[in-house]
């Protein structure tokens, strides 16, 4: 600290000058500094409250425990130190006119209430995020890596849907994308260490997050009202994934875990390892590093149904029109990897390098049987039973497809940290590189040739009853079925983030002590390439089915399917049907005649794309006796560039290809207010007015056209579109009412404008006379909703170690389409109401938890009419986590996961009528973990 003093004053002045701030004098009164740990485990404390008693002094503990107050008057000071879950202490110093050093240990045997057996348990994860939302400026939550380790969370969506106003979509059981306040996945953001993350999505700018393991991580925070120095563009919100620091821990530190996870679906078992280490050398350099590999052999049965109006003997009938039975074979991969570095020569300076890597492999088998109906007559109908007959034999088709996805993330961010005498500057740089590869899809897809089909079917009542009548043979005998076509579906997606900025932070600016001004620079580089093809190969050999079905997929005692709930008759092998497919691959070519259609199919969502982001803000902070205001603008410009494919049919249906090109930019100015009020010593009330936007989906903007002059319409991209923006409104009433404990009450309104849907119009200039769909900002939306959430944590009496808590949120969207005149719509993905509840114990050894997550139906597409909206239906899912303190390093777990099978089920129209329906099982882990 006192080598800081020597240095020259220009740097900051011109800063100043650069910025336009006002810089004063430095006080010659003291500056205390020091560290604060955990006086049981030697740990440091993140978060830590530091305030000097009788003044607006206050500072926070960064990752390694270390704090600084500066210009602290002369004479006996009396220092404050809080932290949630251990009492609050207050330590006497003598500030002098030289810096003064004061290490402090917090807890102890006689007054902590951190669990005295287990080192990284429940509470204490808890008191760790709760000290961070307690400290916060922006209306943010966050969960720790220990909680996720109490939860049975495999991946990063599925541990952020435990914190208030968050719920998830799901693929195959696993939590997937993420959506904020009832505000969808496409229109939030990722960050990794602060470093903005691609998707590999090849359309839409929502983030997977089941890509990323949990053992990668150690903390999820999810800001819902941002300040002006952060990202202006997540009307939802901002995820942000951190991986350790190795100052995190108090010398070398080992953590590990090892479990086998058993499906009761697929009836398979699959590892999960996690192992991190971390040091510190020389009290400088610190070293992180950890790496996690998890296997899941799973399977789920599907039905799903369509539905719509056929002609009957007295008239329009609402029927079911197609019918899919499938069933899944998957197998995933998950491997993480992170590698942070720290440099710290001094208290004052620090630089970093944060590295984290993921790949995601999803082999998945699918088998299904297709059923399309509505080339019948529908002949009777009453009520919701009905026949259909003279349905076209080759409208039944049994298929059998197997794809290899591959998702990898690379995300490097590197900086530096500088505490200069009276300011303070911060650095980065990073490149974020996302990739999908879809490189194997093959799928071989086979007719019924034996004569015309009829089927009696009852709907209204969940999933459809259809009873398939073939009077020339069996509809499940392999062998009535031929080769109709293979299809082959590659698909690429490289998306790369390049960002580069910096801040820098004023305290006591314009002579003011209680006033701290802060600016900053960011730009980000985006380049995204989309190549996705279908290929139809009709040309094929004549071959049967029963050539492929022989049991080869599964060793199975029998023959046939094992499906809860739907008959998909004999297994077929695909390794059987792909060996025949690469044996005899000359003999499956383009039809003649579909050359066009197969043009189509490998163009039209094709696209390369750069965006440039480039953002600048200025923030003040004002700190009062009880009063905290922070005030400031942020400008984002954006400069968006595309080249995509044109696509034109003529009148005689032959097609050609050619490249359209598309440019845009726009600026917009976000301001924005924070304030929050110490209405007591355990009672804070805070607001927030912010301003934010959200840029459209890559598939809404890319210039991709399509025109078909014989049917006189055209499907387009709108590279013109402007982003959504959101005026934003919060408050939020937080009452520490306990050690460990909090009680939170909030209300907050988004009200947004350009709302992007598709429209359909025949007044579009460029294509006189032609109905041309396209994405448009053509509508408004709106979000209300209120948020309460709850923890405590008994810490004596009989109840001693009982922890309880929870969370519910309570929405009401608003959306208009203009394709629906006069109907009101909640927005897609916003559920009414979405819950959390748990109930844990933690006293000694022993540690266990029962936690229950809730989410309402959810719109899921809007359809011409409400015949054919499609809704997801409500989700509730029970999970249960033990574990077992055997000696200092080991601790014995199980878990279970998904524990009453809940399946996803959709609906059309009604809940009668149901769209999918899957089931996937629940699953059982035992095993092992620990640290020394």
């Amino acid at each position: 600290m006192s080598g800081s003093r020597s240095r020259t004053q220009f740097p900051r002045t011109l800063l100043a000058v650069a910025t336009g701030l006002s810089v004063s004098t430095p006080s010659m009164a003291a500056d205390i500094s020091g560290q604060v740990v955990n006086a049981e485990t030697g740990e440091p404390l993140s978060g830590v409250q530091v305030r000097a008693l009788g003044s607006n002094k206050e500072a926070y503990t960064d990752d390694s425990g270390r704090y600084e107050l500066e210009d602290v008057d002369e004479g006996n000071q009396t220092l404050s130190f809080d932290y949630q879950g251990i009492p609050a202490k207050e330590e006497q110093v003598e500030a002098a006119s030289e810096d003064v050093v004061l290490n402090v240990g917090l807890g102890g045997s006689a007054s902590s209430s951190l669990p005295e057996m287990v080192v990284s348990g429940q509470q204490y994860a808890q008191n760790k995020a709760l000290t961070k939302y307690q400290n916060t400026d922006a209306i943010e939550n966050f969960i720790s890596s220990d909680e996720m380790g109490q939860f049975v969370d495999q991946n990063v969506a599925e541990s952020a849907q435990r914190l208030p106003g968050v719920s998830i979509t799901r693929d195959q059981g696993e939590g997937r994308f993420v959506s904020v306040r009832g505000i969808g996945p496409e229109l939030s953001t990722v960050t990794v260490n602060g470093m903005r993350m691609g998707t590999p999505e090849d359309g839409s700018r929502a983030v997977p997050l089941d890509v990323i393991p949990t053992g990668s991580v150690d903390t999820i925070g999810i800001t819902k009202a941002p300040t002006p120095d952060m990202a202006g563009d997540s009307i939802g919100g901002n995820v942000n994934v951190e991986s350790a620091s190795p100052f995190d821990q108090d010398g070398p530190s080992v953590r590990y875990r090892a479990e086998a996870s058993h499906n009761q679906l697929s009836g398979e078992t699959g590892p999960n390892f996690q192992l991190s280490m971390s040091d510190v050398f020389n009290e400088t350099f610190g070293v992180s590093f950890g790496i996690n590999y998890r296997d899941r052999t799973l399977e789920s049965d599907n039905v799903e149904a369509e539905y719509d109006e056929l002609d009957g003997p007295d008239g329009p009938g609402f029927s079911i029109i197609e019918l899919q039975e499938r069933k899944y074979f998957i197998n995933r991969e998950r491997l993480g990897a992170n590698l942070n570095l720290e440099f710290r020569p001094d208290s004052d300076t620090r630089f970093f390098v944060d590295t984290l890597y993921s790949e995601f492999t999803d082999a998945e088998t699918r088998q299904r049987n297709k059923f399309d109906l509505d080339s019948g007559d529908l002949t009777s109908l009453d009520g919701n039973r009905g026949t259909i007959e003279n349905i076209d034999g080759d409208d039944y088709n049994r298929r059998i497809r197997f794809r290899t996805k591959k998702q990898d993330t690379l995300a490097v961010n590197a900086g530096g940290e500088h505490d200069f005498d009276d300011w303070k500057l911060d650095y980065y740089a990073g490149i974020s590189d996302t990739k999908e590869r879809v490189l194997d899809e093959n799928e071989g897809r086979f007719e019924y040739d034996q004569g015309q089909l009829s089927a009696d079917f009852g709907i209204g009542n969940g999933r459809p009853d259809v009873n398939v009548n073939a009077p020339n043979g069996s509809v499940l005998n392999d062998a009535n079925f031929v080769m109709d076509k293979t299809i082959l579906e590659p698909k690429s997606v490289d998306d790369e983030q390049r960002n580069i900025g910096f801040n820098v932070e004023f305290p006591g600016a314009m002579d003011i002590s209680s006033l701290t001004l802060k600016t900053g620079v960011d730009a980000r580089f985006t380049d995204k390439d989309v190549d996705v093809n279908e290929i139809e190969l009709a040309d094929t050999p004549d071959v049967r089915l029963d050539e492929f079905s022989d049991g080869a997929l599964k060793n199975f005692s029998t023959k046939s399917v094992n499906h809860g709930f739907a008959d998909l008759g004999e297994r077929i092998s695909f390794n059987r049907y792909l060996n025949f497919f690469n044996a005899n691959r000359e003999d499956f070519n383009i039809a003649p005649g579909d050359e066009d259609e197969i043009r189509e199919l490998t163009t039209a969502e094709d696209f390369v794309a750069e965006e440039d982001v480039l953002s600048g803000y200025i923030m003040g902070t004002w700190e009062m006796d009880r009063w905290q205001l922070i005030t400031g603008v942020r400008v984002e410009q954006t400069d968006f560039s595309a080249t995509g494919n044109q696509l034109e049919f003529d009148t005689n249906g032959n097609l050609s290809v050619s490249p359209r090109q598309a440019d845009s930019n726009y600026t917009n100015v976000l301001p924005g207010v924070h304030a929050s009020y110490d209405l007591s010593e355990n009672m804070v009330l805070r607001g927030a007015w912010t301003n934010t936007i959200a840029r459209p989906d890559y598939q809404d903007i890319s210039p991709r056209t399509e025109i078909d002059r014989e049917d006189q319409e055209v499907e387009q991209g709108n590279p013109d579109l402007d982003p959504f923006e959101a005026t934003n409104y919060d408050l939020m009433f937080d009452w520490y009412f306990a050690e460990a404990s909090v009680w939170s009450l909030g209300a907050f309104y988004k009200d947004i404008d350009n709302f992007v849907v598709d429209q359909t119009s025949n007044n579009v200039a460029e294509f006189g006379g032609f109905d041309v769909t396209r994405p448009t900002n053509s509508t408004e939306a709106s979000v209300e909703g209120i948020e309460t959430n709850f923890q405590y944590g008994f810490s004596e009496g009989a109840l001693t170690g009982i922890l309880l808590g929870g969370n519910l949120t309570l929405l009401n969207s608003e959306l208009e389409v203009p394709e629906r005149s006069g109907e009101t719509f909640s927005l897609p993905d916003s559920p009414d109401r979405t819950a959390n509840l748990y109930l844990g114990y933690e006293e000694g050894p022993l540690s266990t938890r029962l936690s229950v997550s809730h989410r309402d139906e959810i719109l899921n597409e809007l359809g011409d009419d409400e015949r054919f909206d499609v809704y997801e239906t409500e989700h509730t899912q029970v999970d249960f986590t033990s574990s077992y303190q055997v000696s200092e390093s080991i601790q014995v777990l199980a878990e279970a996961t998904n524990i009453t099978d809940e399946p996803l089920e959709l609906y059309q129209g009604s809940e009668g009528r149901t769209l999918q329906f899957e089931e996937y099982g629940p699953t059982f882990s035992v095993g092992v973990k620990g640290s020394f």
